[in-house]
């Protein structure tokens, strides 16, 4: 797992009982990576699998991410 800062805009999408890691260790990674972090709340594992379906705030995160960056 990198953990250097990346070389473009990043949002980590988080949930807050991911099985595979906890909410703190999301925190840690995007600290690392200089990502924006996105709390998803009690939703699992964000894959495929999961059938999470139409996500619109997810279809936001991306939107937002063709935006100019305002730091604060």
């Amino acid at each position: 797992m990198p953990r250097e800062p990346l070389p473009f805009r990043s949002i980590l999408v988080a949930s807050r009982n991911d099985p595979h890691a906890t909410y703190e260790q999301f925190e840690a990674y995007a600290r690392d990576w200089g990502s924006e972090l996105f709390d998803a709340g009690t939703v699992g594992h964000l894959d495929s699998k999961t059938r999470f379906g139409a996500w619109p705030d997810g279809q936001r995160l991306v939107r937002s991410l063709t935006q100019p960056f305002l730091p604060g």
